[in-house]
């Protein structure tokens, strides 16, 4: 009798779902596995046969045959162990096949029968819940996690024996259900006092085009480079951007969540992905690392960034092939992987801040204070290449902040205060792009730009003269206008007037991280 059960896997961010095919027949004593199976899915047998023997279950002296179908799709990860489990007792006729159907099984299995968690619960059942499958039997430790996703019964259980009883005996169990998770998180977070998680732009003295440039960049998702010397406070201002971001839609937190879910940053006392994420990998992060990858591919530090910050410190000391691999990640907004004949797309739609200093010492233009020479700034800079560089919205200059700046005892502008302008720009711009997402200006297309970014007589005289001064790239020149753009959404008007683009173009010479020897 072949036994049939539900289970399922995370391909990229995305669940897909898998039939475990079991059969106990007469024939000489033998396990054996068949599916496109990857290493930890063979040690499956020895897992689940050890753990029926130990809940109990012994499996007779027969050939027992099982398929993870369809057969075409790798198989990777612990899943599976539960899945197998029941359909061997289902071939057993252990447990009546029709208790099975409709359920979905996840979880791994220790030696002794007990569950133990998964990663990448939710986005299998996402993936379940779009095929039409509402019931799910998971990991006690995985219960915080599936309930984040309304409208389904999830039963968590600690071993493979209360499993077997529940199946046996389903009124003994009530489920748990999710129904409420978005809107529990909705409640604390209104109820929640405001916190110190971030940094607040109020603690930072000075550095008034800085902060001005950051919240351009935030309003429009823009990319930024900072430059100045140590301590001018790069890494601060950085740090205190999520605390003028806008707080995540209910789409962005289940999104980032499902990453958060696959890389195993998911725990019972983690919950949803509330805050927008700010991510500052070292300079070693590896292109993997980065960027996804591996045997199992996993997403990396820029698809953990999505909806949030990317904060890249000293970023000319990143590898080399690190940094031009932003080039096509900045354009398209996700990672695409090739693996085994399949294509992986990691989402990565991120607000990149890049930080540098102008040499490796830090200190260039100050000749009183560089100790380098003429060809090491030249070597320093050159890091960064051009098409990297035309990648950038804007460029802001942090200078050390005057003694006497710091010691003044005014307050300084606070986050609050501009994270309402940022949401005022936010509602225009998805008003304007009501038809798509991302609705951001700095994710216009050509066309789009065209048509939303028009501006008088005047401001085309400037740009013509900035473009043949500053010998802008198309692409610059773009962005100078969707800069320009964002800029007069914060204004709060609906045409870009001369000043708009005046400031947009301040923020687009590059000339101050590139000093000319």
């Amino acid at each position: 009798m072949v036994a049939e059960v539900l289970c399922g896997m995370v391909q990229g961010v995305e669940g897909q779902l898998i039939t475990v095919q079991a059969d106990v027949s007469e024939g000489l004593p033998v396990f054996h596995m068949t599916g496109s199976l990857s290493g930890e899915v063979k040690e499956a047998r020895e897992r689940v046969r050890t753990a029926l023997k130990n809940t109990g279950f012994r499996l007779p002296p027969k050939r027992i045959a099982v398929n993870l179908a369809p057969s075409d799709l790798k198989k990777a990860g612990t899943f599976f162990d539960l899945s197998i489990a029941v359909a061997l007792l289902a071939a057993l006729q252990i447990i009546p096949g029709e208790l099975t159907e409709g359920l979905l099984f996840l979880g791994e299995l220790s030696l002794d029968g007990v569950l133990l968690p998964v990663h990448g619960v939710l986005p299998v059942l996402k993936k379940g819940m779009e095929e039409g499958y509402t019931t799910y039997v998971i990991p006690q430790e995985n219960i915080k996690e599936a309930g984040l996703l309304p409208g389904i019964s999830v039963f968590g259980f600690h071993t493979l024996k209360e499993v077997v009883s529940w199946l046996l005996d389903k009124e003994s169990r009530a489920p748990f259900c999710g129904e409420s998770a978005i809107d529990k998180e909705k409640s604390l977070r209104e109820n929640r006092p405001e916190d110190s998680l971030s940094p607040d732009f109020t603690d930072v003295k000075g550095q008034a085009l800085a902060k001005r440039a950051l919240e351009i960049a935030v309003a429009g998702f823009h990319n930024i480079l900072l430059d100045g010397p140590p301590g001018a406070g790069k890494s601060m201002l950085a740090a205190c951007v999520p605390g003028i971001m806008p707080e995540m839609t209910e789409e962005e937190m289940i999104e980032t969540t499902v990453i958060y879910s696959v890389r195993g940053l998911i725990h019972n006392d983690t919950g949803l992905i509330s805050r927008r994420p700010f991510r500052a990998p070292s300079t070693a992060t590896t292109p993997a690392g980065m960027f996804g990858g591996g045997l199992s591919p996993k997403p990396g530090e820029v698809s953990l960034a999505h909806h949030g910050v990317l904060f890249l410190d000293e970023f000319p000391e990143f590898k080399k092939d690190v940094i031009e691999m932003f080039r096509v990640t900045l354009e398209e907004h996700r990672v695409a992987l090739s693996r085994s004949g399949r294509r992986l797309v990691f989402p990565a739609d991120f607000l990149l801040i890049a930080a540098a200093n102008p040499c490796a010492c830090g200190y260039f233009p100050d000749k009183e204070r560089c100790r380098c020479t003429p060809r090491e700034i030249i070597r320093y800079q050159n890091r960064l290449s051009g098409p990297i560089l035309d990648r950038m919205d804007l460029f802001a200059r942090c200078e050390v902040v005057p003694y006497q700046v710091l010691l003044k005892t005014g307050k300084e502008e606070p986050s609050e205060k501009i994270r309402n302008r940022v949401q005022e720009a936010w509602e225009r711009q998805r008003a304007r792009f009501s038809e798509r997402q991302p609705w951001f200006n700095g994710r216009m297309n050509i066309r789009e730009t065209e048509r939303f970014c028009r501006t008088d007589e005047e401001g085309k005289r400037m740009l013509e003269e900035a473009f043949k001064h500053i010998k802008m790239s198309g692409r610059a020149y773009h962005r100078v206008l969707r800069v320009a753009r964002t800029i007069a959404d914060l204004a709060g008007e609906d045409r870009i007037r001369k000043e708009h683009l005046a400031e947009a173009l301040l923020y687009r010479n590059t000339s101050d991280f590139r000093v000319e020897q």
